[in-house]
């Protein structure tokens, strides 16, 4: 009886098949076809779960392309522009106002193709690379290495 129990402990610590291990694709995903809208429904996510940490490790460092709105007094210049990421609505639904670092040479091309159009549509792309998360404060998000797609 011993010898059975001892070789049936030993079977079973030999198996040489590989537990399937599963990609977690919810940890770094591809964003790059990810919207502005898609980041807003995991912030609310986040908001009932507590989720911050993982969302913003998601979401920073990625490579995006939105459409956003260039409103002239908070976009005036090279070195202090932020956008609305959404239209302006009432009640609003989400208040962030990204950032954006532009890539040499890009900020003229806002001028170019907004004129005094105001507020002015851009479509943008570049990375998240600042994305700040917490229940306590607004969000606040940063894009560096801007690129102007098409303004106007």
């Amino acid at each position: 009886m011993r010898t059975s129990l001892v070789l049936l402990v030993m079977w079973a610590g030999c198996d040489t098949r590989e537990t399937p291990r599963a990609h977690d694709v919810t940890t770094r995903p591809d964003l790059s076809a990810a919207t502005q809208a898609d980041l807003a429904r995991e912030l609310d996510d986040a908001e009932r779960r507590g989720t911050w940490r993982a969302v913003r490790e998601r979401w920073q460092g990625q490579h995006l392309h939105w459409t956003v709105i260039r409103h002239k007094a908070l976009c005036a210049s090279d070195a202090a522009c932020n956008v609305s990421a959404f239209p302006v609505q009432r009640p609003a639904q989400h208040g962030w106002l990204p950032a954006l670092s532009f890539a040499p040479g890009e900020f003229s091309k806002v001028a170019a193709g907004c004129g005094s159009e105001d507020p002015c549509k851009l479509v943008v792309e570049g990375t998240l690379g600042e994305l700040t998360l917490n229940a306590e404060q607004p969000v606040s998000m940063r894009f560096e290495q801007v690129r102007i797609v098409k303004a106007g």
